[in-house]
Order: C-alpha cells, then sequence, then structure tokens
C-alpha cells in the first residue's frame, strides 16, 4: 500500500520519461522548458543509463568521409546530408545546453586512417561540397604527415584531418545533463524497472519495480526513450589501455567506414567496434565481450594505433546502440498521449539533444495545439 505522500507527491505526472540516457534526459529537460508548471518524472531502471550513455566512446563527430560517401551512395545524396545536418545541430545544442560545465569536451580535431585505398578519396571534392553546406568550410583535407606525428604505423596509407570534430567525456556529460534537469525541477528516479503500462481515460498507468516492491505512476503523457523498442540493437564493445609513460595521439580517429573508431583519453588510447566482424552475433543486447572482437580490436591497436608500444588493457565494456535501415532516429506517437524515441544509430551524442526535442514536440503538441 501507498502512503498518502507517495501517493500525493511521488506518483503523479504531467509528464512521464522512461529512460535516463541521454535522449531521456534531453526530452526531460526540453518537456519542462516548453511547460515549466509541468511535473516531469523519468524512470531509470538501473542505478546508472547503462543502454549506450555511459558505454559510449565519447565522440562529438557528424561522420568520416568513407561512412559519408557509403551513406550517399545508399541513402541518396539529400538524405545522408540530412543526416549530417541533423547531427551538426544536435551536436551544437548539446554543447549551447552544457555551456560553462565541464563535460570533458577537447576539440583536437579528427580524422579517418586508410589502410588501402578507398571510393571515397575519389570523391573527396564532392564530399567537402556537400559538408560545406553544413560546416560552412572545408571539412577534410589529407594530411599523412599525421601519421608519423601520432606515432602510428607506416601501413597507414591515408589520413584524412577534419579540424571539425571533437572528443568528451561520456560521465561527465550524463552528469552534466542529470544536474541540468535537477536544476529545471525535473524528478529521477533509479533503479525503476518499468514492467506494465495501461492506457487510461485521463492519461497513462505505468508501473515500476523497484526495492520496495512495485509503484504505480500515473502520468498524462508518457515518453518511452530506451532501446529496449530499437527495430534492430548493435552491440559496441570497447577497450581502454593503461596510462602510458608518452602519447602523441591527439584527437578521435575512424577506421573502415566507421566501424572502427579510437581516441586519446589524456594518456590512454580507447579503442572500439568491430560489429562488422559478425553483423548477426552483434546484433544483440547483450553486454558480454566475445574474444573475436577483442582480438580485432587488440591487433589494430598493437599494428596500427601503438606499434611501438604495447601497453596493457585495463577497462573492457560492452554497450548497447540502436539502428535504422535509413540512419534516422525513430520518433513517433504509438499512442494517445505516447511517444517512442530511439535509435542514434551509434551517433546518441550528436544526435540525441535533437531527438529529445522533437520527442518533446510530438508528446506535447497535437495537430499544433498544446495538450494544456
Amino acid at each position: 500500500m501507498n502512503s498518502f505522500w507517495e501517493t500525493d507527491h511521488f506518483l503523479g505526472a504531467d509528464a512521464l520519461v522512461i529512460g535516463a540516457g541521454i535522449i531521456g534526459l534531453s526530452t526531460a529537460i526540453e518537456l519542462r522548458e516548453l511547460h515549466p508548471t509541468w511535473r516531469v518524472v523519468v524512470l531509470e531502471r538501473g542505478l546508472l543509463p547503462t543502454g549506450a550513455s555511459t558505454r559510449n566512446a565519447g565522440f562529438a563527430c557528424i561522420g568520416s568521409p568513407s561512412e559519408i560517401w557509403c551513406d550517399m551512395q545508399t541513402l541518396g545524396v539529400d538524405a545522408a546530408l540530412e543526416v549530417i545536418q541533423r547531427r551538426w545541430k544536435g551536436l551544437r545544442a548539446l554543447r549551447a545546453r552544457c555551456g560553462g560545465r565541464d563535460i570533458g569536451y577537447e576539440e583536437h580535431g579528427g580524422s579517418e586512417i586508410f589502410l588501402q585505398h578507398h571510393e571515397s578519396l575519389d570523391h573527396l571534392d564532392e564530399i567537402n561540397d556537400l559538408m560545406r553546406d553544413v560546416v560552412g568550410g572545408t571539412m577534410f583535407v589529407p594530411a599523412n604527415e599525421r601519421i608519423a606525428t601520432y606515432g602510428m604505423s607506416a601501413s597507414i596509407a591515408t589520413l584524412i584531418y577534419t579540424p571539425y570534430e571533437g572528443t568528451l567525456h561520456s560521465g561527465k556529460l550524463m552528469q552534466a545533463l542529470w544536474s541540468i534537469a535537477a536544476e529545471r525541477g525535473v524528478v529521477i528516479h533509479t533503479g525503476a524497472m518499468v514492467t506494465g503500462k495501461e492506457l487510461l481515460t485521463d492519461g497513462w498507468s505505468v508501473t515500476a519495480q523497484g526495492i520496495m516492491g512495485e509503484r504505480t505512476f500515473h502520468a498524462g503523457v508518457v515518453v518511452e526513450c530506451t532501446n529496449a523498442v530499437m527495430e534492430t540493437p548493435g552491440r559496441g564493445q570497447v577497450i581502454v589501455t593503461e596510462p602510458l609513460a608518452s602519447l602523441p595521439l591527439r584527437g578521435s580517429f575512424h577506421y573502415d567506414e566507421g566501424y572502427y573508431y579510437f581516441r586519446s583519453l589524456g594518456n590512454r588510447v580507447l579503442l572500439g567496434g568491430g560489429r562488422n566482424l559478425d553483423f548477426d552475433a552483434e546484433r544483440t543486447t547483450s553486454f558480454d565481450l566475445t574474444e573475436p572482437v577483442q582480438r580485432a580490436l587488440e591487433e589494430l591497436l598493437y599494428t596500427v594505433i601503438l606499434p611501438t608500444q604495447r601497453p596493457r588493457i585495463e577497462h573492457r565494456w560492452a554497450g548497447t546502440m540502436g539502428f535504422s535501415a535509413t540512419k534516422q532516429p525513430r520518433v513517433e506517437r504509438t499512442g494517445p498521449g505516447y511517444v517512442q524515441a530511439f535509435g542514434c544509430n551509434g551517433m546518441g551524442v550528436a544526435i540525441g539533444t535533437e531527438v529529445g526535442r522533437q520527442a518533446a514536440e510530438l508528446a506535447i503538441f497535437v495537430d499544433g495545439n498544446s495538450r494544456t
């Protein structure tokens, strides 16, 4: 049985957000900004948002030349441009929202390395023409002299550099978003696993399992921001080295059409990816690590990235991403007052803020009119 205080104060909401990752917190913040008097409650199943938001690589990027070229071929130029524009807009919105807060943001630029020739290199001018409409300048330039500067292997045939890329600390980012949400008056409950939802005449009944058993929340609007409803999951495996006495590597890096990615993390190297080794096996929500991917990551680290060093791997983990055929996130109304928002295609840092804005607006406005 609930106490009077629980029923009167904790279990009612104007809007309930399921999931406290980047999209969920962004949605909650947007809801409060659109309706400052609303009571907005966030339910998070874990003690931490454990899907991708605290398990990503911390890349503040919008795409590499080979990935963008492949998108131009498979999605079409206009659709590829739309994907890039949303990432660019989302990153700018995220940095503006977190302005003045420590999110570990560093802007050392980004690079893509090629061990052999790739078709995108023949179309760099075309790619830059497309990107110029987004960033306002030349996005990608050949910079093979950086290969030796970064201490990487001479087996790298080509390095393409961009100044329009940065990295951040995903833990600090989530702490900043958590603080911003709290300052806006958003209430966040962790350890609250949603177990049931029911449409009522005056809103939604949402049941969550916590340490004291089940509690039932009532909300006029519900926004579900979890990868649990994604159409195609993808596991991302990551390793981080021990601290190195000397690390000339700086910035973020992409390889093999973006399926591998690495970066400097202070005086460590972070490296992730490899799901293209076995798409079927990596199409999972499991956080288990697999020997083939871990072996491939280590081989890339020791033979290409740090050919003269062999540091110990100090951290290993996996996260879950959501993918779609269009490379666009899914943001849609699936019932009266019920919205689902998910599937950032591995670009949650870049696009999560924009997805949250879209989800909040879709939840509040029906046919151009506010629910209030």
